[in-house]
C-alpha cells in the first residue's frame, strides 16, 4: 500500500477510527467513544495538496452529560496523503500524460511527503514547548509521525476554529489585517534563532528550493504552468506575458541557477534564518467581523527550513495583497517584519539589515511570483460559485495577476541592474 492509494479508513485514506478515537481519549482524559454517527467531511479542498484534512464531529456515548459538555463538539484532522495532489494534477491538466506521475515517480514523492509531515510535528513540538502567544496556532491533540514502522499514518489532530472564511489566492488581504501575520512569522523566525542547532537540526535536513525543483519544476511541470500562463491572459498581453516567461525560463526556473538562489543570504553578505517557507493565503486561518479580517492561526509547517526570509515575505506578500497595496505598503510591511524580528531577538545580534531583507524580497519576487500566478485563475474557476460572484471575483484577480505580471518584470530589469553578479551563472 501507499500514501497515493485510496485505503478503507478517514475520508479515503490509511488512518482508521479507532486510532483517531484513541487518541482523543488520552488527549482529553475520558473514556467516552465517537459513537455510531460519527461523521468526517473532508474541507480540504483547494487548501494544499499534501494532505487530507477532515473536519471530525463525534457522537460522544459513554459518558454522562455533563462531562460531554466538556468534550468538543468538532475536531480537525490533518491526514498526510497524496491523494489531493492526484485531484490537483487532474485540476491543473497536469496528468495529460497517463504515464507521467506513475508508480515509481509517486512512490518517491511518497519518500518526501513523509519528511514534510515529520518536520510539521517537529515545528509544532517546538511551538508547543515554546507556547509564544504571539505565534498564533491551533490547539493540537495528537501528533503521529511516521516511522520505519509506521509509513503510512501520519496525522495531526487539532481544534477546529470555528466561523473561517476561505481567502484564495485570487483575493486580497488588505494591508492592515495583514499585520498580525507579518508580526506572528517574524517572531516564528525570530524564535528559531534562539534555539539550539540540535532543536532545530530537522529544519536543516532538507532544502526547501531543492524540495520544489526535484518534484515540481521538472520540465513537463514547467511547460504545464508556462501554458496556465498563457491561457489565463488575453491576446493583448501576450507580449508581457511571454516576457515574464522568458525571465523564468532564463533564471527562476533554471536548474543551473538553483545554485545562486539557494547561495542568496551568503550573496547578500547574512546567514540563512528560520522560515515557515510556505506562507500564502491557503495557510492562513481567518474570520471576519464585517469588513475586518482577524487571523486565527497559521498552519503547514510542512517546510520550516532555514533559508532567506524572502521565502515568507516574498510568498505571503505575492498570494494575498493587492496591487494597489502591495506598490504602495510593501516597504511598511517589511519595516513592520525587521523591527518585530528584531525585537524578539531579545537582545541577539539581529543576523541580517533591513536593506538585506529589502533585497532579498527583490531577488525572490519572480520566483514567489511564479509560485502563485499560474494558480490564480485555475482555481478560481474551480471554485462552486453562482456565476455573477465569481464574475465581480474575476475583475479583482485580473488586475492582481496583471500587477503581479508587469512587477515581475520590472523587479527583474531593477534586479539586473543592482545586483549584476547575482545573475551570473553557468548554463552548461
Amino acid at each position: 500500500m501507499s500514501l497515493y492509494e485510496a485505503a478503507d479508513g478517514i475520508l479515503g485514506t490509511h488512518v482508521a477510527w479507532s486510532e483517531v478515537e484513541e487518541e482523543m481519549q488520552k488527549a482529553l482524559g475520558t473514556t467516552a467513544a465517537f459513537g455510531d454517527d460519527k461523521k468526517a467531511t473532508n474541507i480540504s479542498d483547494m487548501k494544499g495538496f499534501m494532505s487530507r484534512i477532515a473536519l471530525i464531529e463525534p457522537h460522544w456515548v459513554g459518558v454522562s452529560d455533563e462531562e460531554k459538555k466538556e468534550l468538543p463538539e468538532k475536531f480537525v484532522v490533518k491526514i498526510s496523503s497524496q491523494l489531493p495532489f492526484i485531484e490537483m494534477t487532474k485540476l491543473m491538466k497536469m496528468d495529460e500524460e497517463n504515464d507521467y506521475w506513475g508508480d515509481e515517480r509517486l512512490n518517491e514523492m511518497g519518500k518526501v511527503t513523509r519528511m514534510l509531515h515529520n518536520r510539521e510535528v517537529d515545528t509544532y513540538t517546538l511551538l508547543l514547548k515554546e507556547n509564544n502567544p504571539k505565534i498564533l496556532f491551533t490547539k493540537i491533540y495528537a501528533l503521529k509521525k511516521f516511522t520505519e514502522d509506521n509509513n503510512l499514518k501520519g496525522y495531526i489532530i487539532s481544534e477546529f476554529v470555528e466561523d473561517l472564511q476561505s481567502i484564495g489566492m485570487h483575493e486580497s488581504i488588505p494591508a492592515d489585517d495583514l499585520l498580525p501575520v507579518v508580526h506572528a512569522v517574524a517572531t516564528f523566525s525570530a524564535m528559531g534563532q534562539k534555539l539550539s542547532d540540535e532543536q532545530t537540526r530537522f529544519a536543516r535536513e532538507a532544502d526547501f528550493l531543492d524540495i520544489v525543483f526535484g518534484q515540481f519544476l521538472d520540465e513537463n511541470t514547467i511547460e504545464k504552468t508556462e501554458k496556465m500562463s498563457r491561457d489565463c491572459f488575453p491576446e493583448e498581453y501576450t507580449e508581457k506575458v511571454e516576457k515574464m516567461l522568458k525571465i523564468n525560463r532564463q533564471f527562476y526556473t533554471n536548474i543551473h541557477f538553483l545554485p545562486r538562489l539557494k547561495q542568496t543570504c551568503e550573496f547578500l553578505g547574512h546567514p540563512e534564518v528560520f522560515t515557515h517557507s510556505d506562507l500564502w493565503s491557503s495557510n492562513l486561518l481567518y474570520t471576519r467581523s464585517g469588513e475586518k479580517i482577524n487571523l486565527k492561526a497559521i498552519i503547514d509547517y510542512q517546510t520550516v527550513s532555514f533559508a532567506t526570509p524572502a521565502q515568507d515575505v516574498g510568498r505571503l506578500f505575492v498570494s494575498c495583497l493587492s496591487t494597489k497595496d502591495r506598490r504602495e505598503k510593501v516597504d511598511f510591511l517589511l519595516e513592520e517584519y525587521y523591527k518585530t524580528f528584531v525585537d524578539e531577538l531579545d537582545g541577539l545580534e539581529a543576523p541580517y539589515s533591513l536593506q538585506q531583507l529589502k533585497d532579498s524580497y527583490q531577488l525572490y519576487f519572480p520566483l514567489m511570483t511564479m509560485m502563485v500566478l499560474p494558480g490564480i485563475a485555475p482555481i478560481l474557476e474551480h471554485l462552486d460559485l453562482p456565476a455573477e460572484e465569481k464574475e465581480k471575483l474575476k475583475d479583482a484577480a485580473f488586475d492582481k495577476m496583471v500587477g503581479l505580471l508587469e512587477d515581475v518584470i520590472t523587479t527583474h530589469e531593477s534586479s539586473l541592474q543592482k545586483f549584476p553578479k547575482y545573475f551570473e551563472f553557468t548554463q552548461n
